[in-house]
């Protein structure tokens, strides 16, 4: 029993972590955030910002480099 909660503690501090995103007013910071968990660029394209949002692609390709 240990183990398995062990093994999902995880992905329950990941949703955690979304639930905070969810809660953000800024929609640019809402998206950023949502990225970073998500390592979706579908978020990045919703950022107004033009810096922020290539900071955010950056990220996501670095991620999804990182998961190969």
């Amino acid at each position: 029993m240990k183990i398995l909660l062990l093994a999902l503690f995880p992905l329950l501090a990941q949703a955690e972590g979304m639930d905070a995103c969810m809660m953000m007013k800024n929609q640019n910071d809402k998206n950023f955030c949502m990225a970073k968990y998500s390592g979706s660029a579908a978020f990045c394209d919703k950022i107004t910002t033009y810096e922020k949002r290539y900071d955010c692609m950056r990220m996501v390709i670095r991620k999804q480099r990182e998961n190969r």
